[in-house]
């Protein structure tokens, strides 16, 4: 079991104490090919927020009894061709793995301005990797076309329940985004703050979660996915209005507080067991002391060997965690050059042992 800020988290840690964001990831935002950038990003970052999603998912379906992918799909960012016309250009500055209403279903609890059927909705729900660490947002606004009533349907949500999402934005450590004029100051009260936005067609309404900063091992990504779940009730609204539906904000609350209850109950019999809480650490100790491959030779690694692993084949869409493996390993001499390096997934990775000098490349 782990504790976390007086509540416990027995099984879902297991999952996360593999996953780390560290400076190697950091320094990827710094690498001046924009290709190269982003199938970093893509192969190799994705897959591992991709995960994180999964444990969150899980956890909701315990906490809230809710299937979050009855309505909703998992999106990726970046997300682009592989195959196109022209060089890549963008330099992406950050990547996310989020959730949203799903895109072959009809939302007809909003409308847009040219009277078709709503199938994209304005907001994504999402965990999120920058150059200085990760954090929980939920992002509403970005889509245009809707009709004004429908824009402001979601800010008069929040006017309505402001003094129950306050408590939500405490727990899970999410602050919205906000704007000052000369008629409004930067301290004005939620409230203002979105009578102001209706009356000006603001709405452009976003909530950003604490940013933990790089390195992010397991502890950290447990307190991650805990200000997600606890901030998904407002999300699960927003989808209920797009439906057309009365929100179910009161009941996903009671079950919240009823699911924290039970884990602040069990505060004192988990802190008397420390033999689970040592491994915890011990595994967050080893990730930290993991020899490192310099950070613009790990992407080269990983371009030259087509962002696969070169023993399975299996690709970061295949569900692999992409290591760069040292085929003669430092504990026997193996040098850090391009030629002693590949690529395997986790799995390959764990199999081969330190004893193991085989260049996987070079099997048929």
């Amino acid at each position: 079991m782990f504790k976390v800020s007086g509540w416990t988290w027995p099984k879902h840690i297991q999952t996360l104490s593999g996953i780390a964001f560290d400076q190697q990831d950091a320094n990827l935002f710094l690498v001046e090919d924009a290709h190269l950038r982003a199938d970093a990003l893509k192969h190799s970052i994705l897959p591992r927020l991709r995960i994180v999603m999964n444990v969150a998912i899980s956890l909701i379906r315990k906490i809230y009894n809710v299937e979050v992918l009855d309505d909703s799909i998992i999106s990726a960012y970046p997300n682009f061709r592989q195959k196109r016309e022209h060089e890549l250009q963008i330099k992406y500055e950050n990547a996310f793995v989020g959730i949203g209403g799903q895109r072959k279903k009809k939302w007809f609890g909003l409308a847009r301005k040219d009277g078709k059927p709503v199938q994209i909705l304005p907001f994504r729900f999402a965990f999120m990797l920058h150059h200085k660490g990760i954090c929980t947002f939920l992002e509403n606004g970005w889509l245009k076309g809707l009709d004004v009533p429908t824009s402001e349907k979601l800010l008069r949500f929040h006017i309505e329940n402001e003094h129950k999402i306050n408590p939500l934005c405490f727990e899970a450590r999410m602050r919205p985004s906000v704007i000052c004029s000369d008629t409004l100051p930067l301290m004005a009260s939620l409230f203002d703050q979105y009578e102001f936005r209706i009356q000006h067609q603001l709405y452009d309404n976003h909530f950003v979660g604490f940013d933990y900063p790089l390195p992010v091992l397991g502890s950290s990504l447990v307190e991650v996915v805990h200000n997600f779940v606890c901030f998904f009730p407002v999300y699960d609204s927003y989808l209920q209005i797009s439906q057309g539906s009365a929100d179910r904000l009161d009941e996903l609350i009671v079950k919240l507080s009823h699911w924290l209850q039970q884990h602040l109950d069990g505060m004192e019999a988990i802190s008397n067991s420390t033999e689970q809480s040592t491994t915890i650490f011990d595994a967050v100790k080893s990730a930290e002391s993991k020899a490192r491959v310099m950070p613009a030779l790990r992407w080269q690694i990983f371009q030259r060997d087509h962002w696969k692993c070169v023993a399975c084949g299996r690709r970061s869409h295949d569900g692999a965690i992409l290591h760069v493996d040292h085929i003669i390993p430092r504990s026997h001499g193996g040098s850090d050059k391009l030629e002693n390096l590949q690529t395997l997934c986790n799995i390959c990775n764990i199999g081969k042992s330190n004893r193991d000098t085989t260049d996987l490349r070079n099997l048929d």
